[in-house]
């Protein structure tokens, strides 16, 4: 099948009222599918369907495939180190019928930035490196779909855009389906969205022609702040003390607005 899950008029009902309503969709095989609408419409309840967590009250869904699913939100009460748990997440998955190599838990570590944290309680971590563990305990189920609920907060920029880079590479072979409020995300490599609002399933048009404009500020040390953040498209630092940001041009006008609130020096905007 060149499908990867499929929704047949499927609703969802909490208390009497009805969350999703008679939603139908086909996700295909290696493809990035954003969910996406206001707050309350269901994203979080539609991951959870489709993850098999809990079931339709109407409808019917179709899975093709092994899947992998990542809350929004990393247990608080886990009394482990982060090398424990993550140990003990791969000798759980690492099995006769799927079995992982331990390089790949370990460039995992890397590629997050863990390697400094193994010795710490998860506990004691903060919020955005409870993410990172977050995404590698899914990643490490190596399964053929992937689902993340909201898995780029709390990170940083630096992390946030690699694993952008990261989820890309990964669709050569699996399935992603996620939710998140970066705005770059649907404009960079989401091949697929389902609007929530209008309960519209839609493919994403090419995206190699993005108009984007660039705006140069003095560096800073810095991480920016997440109303910054979440506009950038693309961040280069020189030698000269300059930050080149780029941005998509329906969101320039934010952005500048969001640097001058956090009173960042605006030097030059262009278009690109």
């Amino acid at each position: 099948m060149d499908y990867a899950i499929k929704a047949n008029k499927i609703s969802k009902q909490y208390n009497k009222k009805r969350i999703i309503n008679n939603l139908s969709f086909t996700i295909p095989k290696n493809s990035i599918t954003l969910i996406k609408g206001q707050n309350g419409v269901g994203k979080s309840i539609t991951l959870k369907l489709l993850a098999n967590l809990i079931s339709p009250s109407q409808g019917k869904i179709n899975r093709t495939s092994t899947l992998s699913y990542t809350p929004d939100a990393f247990p608080k009460n886990i009394k482990l180190s982060v090398d424990a748990y993550l140990n003990y997440i791969f000798q759980f998955h690492n099995t006769k019928s799927n079995p992982l190599n331990r390089k790949y838990l370990e460039s995992l570590i890397e590629q997050f930035n863990l390697s400094s944290f193994l010795n710490t309680p998860l506990t004691e971590l903060s919020k955005g490196s409870l993410q990172k563990v977050n995404i590698i305990q899914c990643l490490l189920n190596n399964a053929e779909i992937l689902i993340f609920d909201e898995p780029f907060s709390g990170l940083d920029y630096t992390t946030e855009h690699a694993f952008i880079n990261y989820l890309s590479e990964l669709s050569t072979d699996k399935t992603i389906i996620l939710t998140a409020h970066n705005h770059i995300i649907e404009n960079s490599i989401v091949t697929h969205v389902l609007n929530l609002n209008t309960n519209q399933f839609a493919t994403v048009q090419n995206n190699q022609n993005l108009e984007l404009k660039q705006i140069l500020i003095p560096n800073k040390k810095n991480e920016f702040p997440k109303d910054i953040q979440q506009y950038i498209y693309d961040l280069v630092q020189d030698n000269d003390n300059v930050s080149a940001i780029k941005v998509l041009k329906t969101n320039s006008n934010h952005l500048i607005k969001s640097l001058i609130d956090h009173n960042y020096e605006i030097i030059e905007v262009k278009d690109l």
